[in-house]
Order: C-alpha cells, then sequence, then structure tokens
C-alpha cells in the first residue's frame, strides 16, 4: 500500500538559496498578488472555512494587512511563499490578539526603550512543492532581521499543533493557553526571544548563524522571560526535552510503557519507539473547553491521550467519550492527509501527543525501518478509531 507521504517523498525539492528572491510588497499589485496566494494555499489547498475572505476576487486579507510588512518568496517570476510582521506598542494590537497573546503580562519586562516594541509574524506559508526548500526559512530570518534591528525582544506567533515542532526547532518556545481561532483550529501562543541567543545554540536553530554574528546583546529580558514563564512550566519544549526524559513522562502519564499502551508502536523495541517519539512527537497540554479536533478540517497529526477525558460533539447518541491512556482520537493525519470526522473536545484537563505528520517524513527518510512499521501498524484493522 502506497500512502501519501509515500509518494511525496519521491519528489525532491533541488532548488538552491541563491535562486530564490525574497522582498517586501510595496506596490498594490504584489500585495494583491499574496493576498491572491494565501486564498490557494488556506482555502483551496487546506480547505478552511474562514469568515474574512473575498471568495469572489478569491482573495484573503484582513485588517492587519493595512499595517504589516509583507514579505515574500519568489522563484523566477512565481510567488512561492509569504510571511507577514506587524511591529508595535500593545495599543496598536486589537484587544483581542493582545489577549491571546499574553501581551499584558510582558509590559512588566523590563526595556531599553520608553514603550514596549511587540511583532506578531502571521500567514506564514509557502506553495506545496517547495515545502522543502529554503523559502521558510528566508521569511523567518528576515522577519528575526526586521525585529533587532526596530529594538523588539519578543516576536509572537500562533500555530496548529502539527507545526510545534516546527516552530520550536527555529528557536519558538510556548508559554501561555491554546485558544480556538474561528476558521483556524485550536492554535498555541508562541514566541522567539531575539536576544537568546544561547537558546537558538541549542537547539540548533537555523537563525544561529544570523544571532551568533551580532555584538553584546542585553540578555535582561532573555532572564526575565526564563524566570516568569519557563522556570516553573509544565510544558516540554521538543527541542529541549531528552528522548530519556520525554519516555519517563509517558511512562508516568500512561502508567506503563508506551510500547504497551500505544497501538502504533506495537512491535517496535523500546530503543526504536524512544527515537520515533522523541523525532515526531509534541507534548501538548488541554484545558477544559479545548475544541481540539473540528468535523471537515485536514489532518495533519495523530493524536494520542495520554490522561484526562474528551467528548465528541458529533456523535451524541450514545454518547462517545475518549478516556484511555494510550488512545487515538481524531483522523490520522500522520500518514494520509484526511479530514476529521468529529469535534471533539477536551471535557476536563488533558495530556496529549501529538505526532506530525511533517516530521514523520523526514524520519521515514532517516529511520526507514522504523517508519515502516508504524505505517503497518496504522494500517492494521482497529488501530485507528
Amino acid at each position: 500500500m502506497t500512502t501519501n507521504y509515500q509518494k511525496s517523498l519521491t519528489t525532491t525539492n533541488e532548488i538552491s538559496k541563491e535562486s530564490l528572491i525574497l522582498g517586501i510588497a510595496t506596490t498594490s499589485a504584489e500585495k494583491k498578488e499574496i493576498y491572491q496566494f494565501r486564498y490557494q494555499v488556506y482555502v483551496e489547498e487546506m480547505s478552511k472555512q474562514l469568515e474574512k475572505v473575498d471568495t469572489a476576487n478569491k482573495l484573503l486579507y484582513d485588517e492587519f494587512d493595512e499595517w504589516a510588512i509583507l514579505l515574500f518568496v519568489k522563484l523566477g517570476s512565481e510567488l512561492i511563499a509569504t510571511a507577514r510582521i506587524n511591529i508595535g506598542t500593545i495599543d496598536d494590537f486589537p484587544r483581542e490578539e493582545a489577549t491571546f497573546l499574553s501581551l499584558d503580562a510582558f509590559q512588566d519586562c523590563p526595556t531599553e526603550s520608553e514603550h514596549h516594541q511587540f511583532a506578531f509574524v502571521t500567514k506564514i506559508m509557502v506553495a506545496p512543492a517547495h515545502r522543502s526548500s529554503q523559502a521558510f526559512y528566508l521569511l523567518i530570518a528576515k522577519c528575526y532581521e526586521l525585529c533587532f534591528s526596530n529594538q523588539v525582544q519578543f516576536m509572537f506567533g500562533i500555530c496548529n499543533f502539527h507545526l510545534i515542532r516546527l516552530y520550536e526547532k527555529m528557536g519558538t518556545h510556548r508559554y501561555g493557553k491554546n485558544f480556538f481561532l474561528p476558521g483556524y483550529g485550536l492554535q498555541t501562543p508562541l514566541v522567539l526571544l531575539i536576544n537568546d541567543v544561547e537558546h537558538l545554540r541549542m537547539v540548533r536553530s537555523p537563525l544561529f548563524r544570523i544571532a551568533r554574528k551580532r555584538e553584546a546583546v542585553n540578555r535582561e529580558a532573555v532572564e526575565w522571560f526564563h524566570n516568569k514563564f519557563i522556570q516553573h512550566s509544565p510544558i516540554l519544549n521538543s527541542q529541549n526535552v531528552t528522548e530519556e526524559k520525554l519516555w519517563t513522562v509517558l511512562c508516568e502519564c500512561l502508567g506503563c510503557l508506551p510500547t504497551k499502551s500505544i497501538m502504533i508502536l506495537s512491535n517496535l523495541s523500546i530503543a526504536e519507539a524512544k527515537k520515533f517519539l522523541h523525532c515526531c512527537s509534541s507534548y501538548v497540554l488541554c484545558d477544559p473547553g479545548n475544541l481540539i479536533t473540528t468535523q471537515g478540517d485536514i489532518s495533519y497529526t495523530y493524536n494520542i491521550l495520554l490522561s484526562g477525558k474528551l467528548k465528541s460533539l458529533t456523535f451524541l447518541h450514545p454518547v462517545k467519550e475518549y478516556s484511555l491512556p494510550g488512545q487515538n482520537f481524531g483522523a490520522n493525519g500522520l500518514t494520509e492527509h484526511i479530514k476529521h470526522t468529529e469535534d471533539i473536545v477536551a471535557i476536563e484537563s488533558a495530556e496529549i501527543l501529538i505526532l506530525s505528520g511533517t516530521s514523520f517524513q523526514k524520519f521515514f527518510h532517516s529511520n526507514p525501518e522504523i517508519a515502516h512499521k508504524i505505517v503497518q501498524n496504522i494500517i492494521k484493522p482497529g488501530s485507528s478509531k
């Protein structure tokens, strides 16, 4: 059986960084091209049901675009990637965004300037054929440069769970509560500390090659953030946690070895399971009321309940709940891109293991024998509920 991800692995992207052109949209025509590209990716490719969208003209834009810096990457004349960065004080951001990013809490951070300047990076997307190219890095690197040139200490963002590993690899931290964004699903807030050069080095972020060239940086804000948000946080950064630490946490959550209770780990040795989980998973905490999967949305993850209780809002007669540690829920997005058939909500605090389909593609390249075992376990009858 050939799965979607196996087909995608047969195509390689050999485009060099030098072939790509990074620019800032300044004309109406350039901005319109970006809005059209967003529509193609979010609406036509990902089938997102968005409220603020110009369906008649196939454009996607909002009020943030009025004062944003719009970045693009082109290959020749073809636009293949884009991102948006807004830089301003807390008063420049709508109250809703300031709330879910917890900007009020960052007002207490010591700063050299009179007013705190914050950056918010959104609408990052790359065309499917170029997602293994340097386009994504070029966009993030430019945002990073714009931040330190504008005396910004914190670069904020949000993402769905399947992208947590990608952004933590760039050097971001999760720090706050998840929130639901209509049309985009459950999001987690992220922040990149512009002056935390040591963290970028430790997680081997590609941004370190830029950060290390900077002269002496003020670490006061970095130390403030770690004391306030990281020191006592239960969040496990996927790039900081060791293989052994992650395994220990999972054993404690499940009350047994993960190979005993997680079906897709069947027939894997403990060493193989440790490697797979460390390379492909993110440990996520969900609060009561978090809508984790949305019916009709494409799945990019394989979700495993570690503790707590979830409930289907789609299948109510009889009531369908998920409460068994090690149980998977939602559509399989590890090896296929299929749509969720249920709205599933946390009805009590829950710990969840998110297995990323994006990470699994890379894992397949480097560990094909383990990956094939995972695929066989998934396609077994009864392996996906």
